[in-house]
């Protein structure tokens, strides 16, 4: 295999962590995940942060507990606990467990959540209590005495008596797509996640970036022959005239500019050779698009987004473990063609 992470690429999969009533064994689910994470040799898996999911840091420590090199991307936001308790909580699992999490900032969540807690901050009023957050959280994790006076927070002299030892530092990223994010982005000096729109236009030259560099969020349904590929995806993502229905809902009462992105891309359901597919989406299946075919055209859709500087890639909750192996096959073509005609040398 390919060494990922000396390819200077990261990819994180998506865990499994909504509170459902057939779902008897929630720490299995999450394990299952995390261990087809390991023996594809991803970093890790992005735990969501919202009111119908197991609380992120908890679900955090069941993984950190139970696997080896796992990273949990912890999605966490200001409304769930101070900048200190986050702090704290970090520095915990590295002095218990001799391991990381990685930290996912996001700015609110849905728009039923904020509601239910009172927030009426408005979006770009949110990422700017955000930048506040994780500036201190940044500075709390290295030890640093935090004098902070801001129009969100307030603190004297606050100090971690055991701040978290360097090599455990958490990679930290923000969330979200509309300029105030990109905003917050560059002010704390951390790589944006977002969801990509096509590749050729998601990396267009005209895009303004962020400088500390973009991640996104996207499945992959990948197998040697693309009608193999193209049945799996039809099979697990039909094009359902209610789901449309509640997708349409969610974009009515929307909080958040990347919905109404995603929503408003001109191409059809079915676009013949067009790995790029938004019916997971559409039909409120999951909230990425997805890239559809053979390993070798979903290779040249990733080298797309390669190219134009994505080095993160947080991949939608996978179904079973071939899933990822052909993923890997593709990121790696998608790496070689990058790198140029000469493969990059692998490791075992």
């Amino acid at each position: 295999m390919r060494d990922l992470a000396a390819s200077g690429v990261t990819i994180y999969t998506t865990a499994r962590s909504s509170i459902r009533r057939d779902v008897p064994d929630h720490l299995g689910t999450l394990l299952e995940v995390a261990g087809w994470t390991e023996e594809a040799g991803y970093r890790g898996s992005l735990i969501y942060s919202d009111a119908t999911s197991i609380d992120s840091l908890m679900s955090a420590q069941a993984a950190l507990a139970n696997t080896g090199s796992f990273v949990p991307l912890v999605a966490v936001q200001p409304l769930d606990l101070s900048p200190f308790s986050l702090a704290r909580s970090v520095s915990s699992l590295a002095h218990l467990y001799g391991k990381r999490i990685d930290i996912n900032f996001v700015s609110g969540g849905f728009s039923r959540d904020l509601t239910v807690q009172g927030d009426t901050a408005s979006h770009d009023e949110r990422y700017d209590r955000l930048t506040e957050y994780a500036t201190i959280v940044k500075k709390l994790l290295t030890g640093s005495v935090v004098n902070f006076a801001g129009e969100y927070y307030d603190y004297k002299r606050a100090r971690l008596t055991a701040p978290v030892p360097h090599d455990l530092l958490p990679t930290a990223y923000v969330s979200g797509s509309s300029p105030a994010c990109l905003q917050a982005g560059e002010t704390l000096g951390l790589t944006q996640l977002s969801f990509p729109l096509l590749p050729e236009e998601h990396v267009a030259p005209d895009v303004r970036t962020n400088k500390f560099g973009r991640g996104i969020s996207v499945g992959i349904i990948a197998r040697d022959d693309s009608a193999e590929a193209w049945r799996l995806a039809h099979e697990r993502f039909p094009a359902d005239p209610e789901g449309k229905e509640r997708m349409k809902l969610l974009l009515s009462a929307g909080v958040s500019s990347w919905q109404p992105q995603l929503a408003a891309v001109p191409i059809p359901d079915e676009a013949a050779g067009q790995p790029y597919w938004l019916v997971p989406f559409r039909y409120h299946h999951t909230f990425c698009p997805y890239l559809v075919g053979n390993h070798d055209e979903v290779a040249k859709a990733l080298a797309t987004y390669l190219g134009g500087g994505i080095r993160t890639f947080v991949l939608d909750i996978p179904r079973e473990p071939d899933d990822l192996w052909h993923a890997r096959i593709a990121l790696e073509r998608a790496l070689d063609a990058v790198d140029g005609a000469q493969p990059a040398p692998r490791v075992a």
